[in-house]
């Protein structure tokens, strides 16, 4: 719980130093091919950017392997595979969003994703990849919908692959996490009497984390 309250703290700090250097010239590239895809996401998430254009990220796939806050529920990861790519947009955004994007994330306290750093053209930009990849996760069908409605619009992205995306098996109920792994580790290390209390107290932190994840005091003030 301790980790959420950090979490959630850290991203109204880093929400109010946006605010106060609302016009800082310090850019970074951003790797994007999730949801941040969808500009209503980005919107939702008052991030601006100064350029976008098409990308291929070479050797790593897109796999729906991060966890998320239902039963066999995921996230896109860009998971590091030799010989794969990944597709998606390059954002150049302000150094203070790509500091609210990891709160966004859940890469501070959280732990769930890494920052990944790569080089484009001599230039430095990053993307997110799964700490602990997981296996058998479904995307929900809006979430799918944010990356098939993206890629449909991206001359680099072969239309094979987009049937291929497009019937990927979705999660069509909302179930309870019964697993632990992302705020209760090592369940083992606990005796099996705890075991039902433990995998309670892992569906009660995602619950509370999924209604803080969009909302703030501060970003509504964010303008431009």
């Amino acid at each position: 719980m301790l980790r959420i309250i950090f979490w959630k703290l850290g991203f109204e700090w880093s929400i109010f130093l946006r605010l106060i250097r609302p016009c800082s010239d310090k850019r970074i590239y951003y790797f994007a091919f999730g949801a941040n895809l969808s500009p209503e996401i980005l919107n939702l998430r008052r991030i601006s950017f100064y350029e976008t254009f098409d990308y291929v990220l070479e050797n790593a796939s897109l796999n729906f392997s991060q966890r998320g806050f239902y039963k066999d529920h995921g996230y896109a990861s860009a998971d590091a595979t030799m010989g794969d790519r990944v597709y998606g947009k390059m954002y150049l955004i302000r150094e203070s969003d790509a500091k609210r994007m990891d709160y966004f994330e859940g890469a501070p306290f959280l732990k769930v994703h890494d920052k990944i750093f790569q080089q484009y053209q001599g230039s430095q930009f990053y993307f997110y990849r799964a700490v602990t990849p997981s296996n058998n996760l479904k995307p929900t069908q809006e979430y799918l919908d944010y990356l098939t409605t993206a890629y449909r619009g991206m001359d680099c992205v072969p239309n094979q692959y987009i049937v291929s995306m497009a019937a990927t098996e979705v999660l069509k109920k909302l179930e309870p996490q019964n697993q632990t792994g992302v705020y209760v580790r090592n369940l083992n290390h606990w005796p099996s009497v705890l075991h039902p209390l433990l995998i309670n107290y892992e569906n009660n932190c995602h619950r509370l984390v999924k209604a803080l994840w969009n909302r703030s005091l501060l970003d509504w003030m964010i303008r431009i």
